[in-house]
């Protein structure tokens, strides 16, 4: 995890522009959505249930922040999918981005701004508990990184926080290929 150097304030500008700005969609999902692009495209997510999204053009403080990832990292990030946990409650079931839109031999980018929450990944035949070093605590203003490959073998997941927290927005960036 490298944090984006950012100040605080900086970091609570974002967050409540997001926040106030984003159109967030709630489809069922116990969190807010939203997913960017340059020019309007269709993205399904999910296997055995899915959800069809249409992108929006990006946000002024998105796409700043993937041009630098894209400048500092040598990534191709064209697309970010945002989601809005509001409480502790809200979360992310364990997944792989690995839908045939996107671009699993390149690596994913996910930046963090508010509350801090946790992420955790396995391999996706694993069934036991999660050890604590496969829990990475997603800071505000931290940028996790999930390697080119990794969602062909792993699955990752936002739980519920075990205690009450503010809200957290994610801007997770992909490479879309279709």
């Amino acid at each position: 995890m490298k944090p984006i150097y950012v100040d605080d304030y900086v970091k609570e500008k974002i967050f409540e522009k997001l926040r106030n700005e984003v159109s967030w969609l709630n489809r069922e999902a116990p969190r807010d959505e939203c997913f960017m692009s340059y020019i309007p495209l269709e993205y399904t997510y999910g296997k055995g249930f899915t959800r069809t999204y249409n992108s929006l053009e990006f946000n002024e403080a998105v796409i700043k922040i993937m041009d630098r990832l894209n400048s500092e990292f040598g990534s191709e990030y064209n697309v970010c999918f945002l989601n809005y946990y509001k409480s502790d409650k809200e979360h992310l079931g364990w997944h792989a981005d690995d839908s045939p839109e996107m671009d699993t031999t390149h690596p994913i980018g996910v930046v963090s701004f508010g509350a801090e929450r946790f992420i955790w990944v396995k391999n996706k035949d694993y069934k036991g508990n999660i050890p604590d070093e496969d829990k990475y605590l997603l800071g505000d203003g931290s940028l996790f990184i999930m390697p080119a490959g990794f969602q062909i073998d792993n699955l990752h997941k936002i739980p519920k926080n075990d205690k009450p927290c503010g809200g957290r927005i994610s801007l997770t960036f992909r490479k879309f290929i279709k």
